[in-house]
Parts: C-alpha cells; structure tokens; sequence
C-alpha cells in the first residue's frame, strides 16, 4: 500500500475515534500493513475587554383595564426610548424584543376572576461604550420610574474574528507541542500531519461577567463592571508517526 493511501485510511479511521492526547495505532486492511499515528487535543484562549453591551430593559404597567395599561405602559417605553436617544445610542441600536398584554387573575375565591391586566414591552440596546453603561442605566430608570425593568446585561467583541484567529494559532501550537512531547516519551518520531479539526469555538462572554457590580441606590450611580471576555478554540490534531529507515 502507497504512503498517500495508508494516511487516507488512517484519517478515516481516526474520524471514528474520540480524540484525546494519547497515541493509537491502527490497522489497515489492505496489505495487513500496520501504521501508527499520535492524536492530541490542543486548546487556545485569548482574552480582551469587551467593546460593546447588550442591555435588555423595558416596561411592565399592572392596571384595572386593558386601555388604562397600555396608555401607561406606552407612556414609560416611550420616555425611555427618549432617554436612550438624548444619552446618544442610534435609534437602529434600539431593538423592540417582545411585547405582550395578559390578565392578572385572583384566585381566592373558588372560581377565579380577572383582577387587572399587565402589559410589558421590551427592547434590546446595543451600546458601543460600555463606558456608558452604568449612566445608560441611570438615565433608562429615571425616565421610566417604577415601571421599569432591567433584564440583563451581556458583554462581547463586536468583531471577535482577530482574537478567534489567535486562539487558533495557540490551540495549534498547543497540539504541536503536546504530540512532539508524546513522542520524545514513547521513543518514536513525528511525521506529517494526518489530519486536523477545530472541534469547537466558544464566542465571547455572554452574560454578566463574574467581576460585574451591578448596584442601584437612590443617590447613587449604577456601577458597571464589565470585566474581560474570552475567545477558546479547541482543534484535534493526527500526526503519522515516522517508521526507521
């Protein structure tokens, strides 16, 4: 069997394997020739302060009518949105993500009657300076009072691309380094490349990070804390182990 053929079945073959570092060796039907091959998973992170926030905020108004809800509830979204503009975010940054009217309901006597009605609108703001998070958040909840809600905060990259790239190269020399140690332990040589795969990739931060403050006091202002997000690619890597000439 030629060198090209005996690698194509090996790749074959170690697509049918759970990767981890360790070293396999595989038979090849054809010819009963035998190779052997050193399979590794190699990782790379890259961290960086984010450069944009998602903020998901609204209003909820409880009131005894449909028309009397809504009218209260339109009023707030509208002061917020008003606010968000003066405080400089793009109306396109500005995203309505749900919006809904429902009955509120009491349930003490046997047979349960409607008690009101709740209507709550969403929107998801995109802010490019997560500087001005915190006076984005003070400025939402002054214009829209106690009918405001704050529903998450998350932190990212707008382009991670360059940082994904990065990673990439660590999570390469990540494997390299892990297969060229197996083999100096187990006494062989590495050869070529069998075969390479980016097994996952893990965007940046979403959610609150860990280190974020998030506090709100009457006289106070909000403190944001966005803390660092992280880019992770893992690769799995087959290198062909070199057979003495």
């Amino acid at each position: 069997m030629t060198r090209s053929r005996t690698i194509a079945a090996l790749a074959a073959a170690v697509a049918m394997l759970v990767l981890g570092s360790a070293c396999f060796q595989a038979q090849v039907e054809e010819g009963g020739e035998t190779a052997s091959f050193i399979s590794v998973t190699g990782t790379g992170e890259v961290r960086a302060e984010p450069d944009i926030a998602t903020v998901s905020t609204g209003v909820e108004v409880r009131a005894q009518s449909v028309a009397e809800a809504r009218a209260r509830a339109a009023n707030a979204a509208n002061a917020v949105v008003a606010a968000l503009l003066a405080e400089g975010v793009e109306e396109g940054d500005i995203r309505t993500v749900d919006f809904y009217i429902y009955p509120e309901y009491d349930y003490r006597d046997e047979t349960p009657r409607v008690s009101g009605y709740t209507v709550s609108n969403t929107v998801q703001v995109t802010v490019r300076d997560v500087d001005r998070v915190g006076e984005l958040i003070d400025a939402v909840a002054a214009a829209g009072g106690d009918a405001v809600r704050f529903n998450g905060i998350s932190f990212a990259r707008e382009d991670p691309s360059a940082l994904a790239r990065e990673a990439r190269e660590l999570a390469i020399a990540d494997a390299r380094a892990k297969a060229e140690q197996l083999a100096e332990l187990t006494g062989v040589s590495l050869g070529s490349v069998v075969s390479v795969a980016e097994t996952s990739w893990a965007a940046p931060l979403v959610g609150l990070s860990p280190e974020a403050e998030f506090a709100v006091q009457d006289s106070a202002a909000t403190s944001i804390q966005p803390g660092t997000s992280a880019v992770t690619v893992s690769v799995q890597a087959v290198w062909a182990i070199e057979e003495d000439e």
